[in-house]
């Protein structure tokens, strides 16, 4: 909570205990003992002014208690000096409460709370210990210890959020480079052959790269931009396998109006390109994305591949499991069916 407004919260309780106070003394008065007399202005302002001078007295415990005391009690070896606040806030409140009575109230409001029969100093004493300390001096330490929990409960959340952000950013870090590294390679095996789809597989590879740039700040980005972007990649995998590359990809539904994470099918679809056999005709790979206002439904299906296509190995999918479980925990379903020619991934987000 912004201080301002824990300021204004403190002090509406403290006028909504004032009012009480107030309440309790003209009820006393004016329903009990003089029902006839008439409460006019005046008498209200003096009935105002004395218990706000009564009101010091709690305020001084509250505080004392929450500012002084309850820290105090936190360091170790520092126990006496709690002790001293706390003395010192019975002496403090003692000599108030004797200051407002009979150097205020009684020379100016004749305000006489004993009748003509002064309390002594052990009175004053007694009477903050056993009245206020119970209650408002209680409560002061209470405040400290829930105001105390409350903020590590925030700082431990903020330090997790914090922690999961900088996760994922390495993560991103890692699969942004890991397919860049792929695609130059194979851009440079074209160059290195001459073939005429050189050009254009540099032009997909730099709609790819601007579309990574050009992410959203909160990390989250259209699945229409999201589905382009596999759609790009596609195209460069086939423009690369000199259109040997036979791939099947379907994206319906709900696409306009959702968002998802950035780059979080790719490492699927890369995972088949690398692994799966991508030149046979009667068995393509096949690649589908169905989105519902309820959540989204991406999958992907490849033959194996007797051997593997570098020797770099993957890090996409450890990488993609430890996304979903920091962005969707609890809200997404991942199965992935490895056998001994095929491999099959369902994945299922809740949005």
């Amino acid at each position: 909570m912004k201080r301002k407004y824990l300021v204004w919260l403190h002090l509406t309780v403290w006028l909504l205990i004032l009012a009480n106070y107030m309440w309790n003394a003209i009820s006393l008065r004016f329903f009990m003992h003089d029902k006839q007399a008439p409460l006019t202005v005046v008498l209200f302002a003096e009935y105002f002014f004395t218990e706000l001078l009564y009101l010091v007295i709690p305020i001084l415990c509250f505080y004392s208690a929450y500012l002084l005391v309850g820290p105090a009690l936190l360091f170790k070896n520092k126990w006496y000096r709690a002790i001293i606040y706390t003395v010192l806030t019975i002496a403090a409140a003692s000599a108030w409460r004797y200051f407002a009575e009979y150097r205020v109230l009684l020379p100016y409001l004749g305000f006489d709370n004993y009748g003509g029969h002064p309390w002594a100093a052990s009175d004053y004493i007694s009477n903050v210990f056993y009245y206020y300390f119970p209650s408002y001096f209680v409560y002061g330490l209470m405040y400290f210890f829930v105001e105390g929990w409350y903020k590590t409960r925030l700082n431990q959340q903020e330090l997790l959020k914090e922690k999961a952000a900088a996760e994922l950013a390495f993560l991103r870090s890692q699969l942004n480079p890991h397919f860049l590294f792929n695609s130059i390679n194979d851009i440079y095996s074209l160059t290195w052959q001459k073939s005429e789809q050189a050009p254009a597989a540099l032009l997909k590879l730099s709609e790819i790269l601007r579309y990574m740039l050009r992410e959203d700040t909160d990390g989250l980005t259209p699945l229409s931009k999201e589905v382009n972007y596999i759609e790009n990649v596609i195209d460069l995998q086939r423009i690369s396998a000199k259109g040997s590359a036979f791939i099947n990809f379907s994206a319906e539904g709900l696409i306009d109006g959702q968002k998802v994470p950035s780059l979080i099918f790719i490492p699927f679809v890369e995972n088949a390109f690398k692994h799966g056999v991508l030149n046979d005709a009667d068995h393509p790979v096949q690649i589908s994305l169905s989105a519902t206002p309820e959540g989204i439904h991406f999958s992907a299906f490849n033959q194996k591949n007797d051997h593997q296509k570098d020797i770099t190995g993957g890090i996409g999918l450890n990488n993609i499991k430890r996304r979903l479980e920091l962005l969707y925990p609890g809200s997404h379903e991942l199965r992935i069916d490895d056998k001994d020619d095929s491999y099959h991934v369902n994945l299922m987000l809740q949005l």
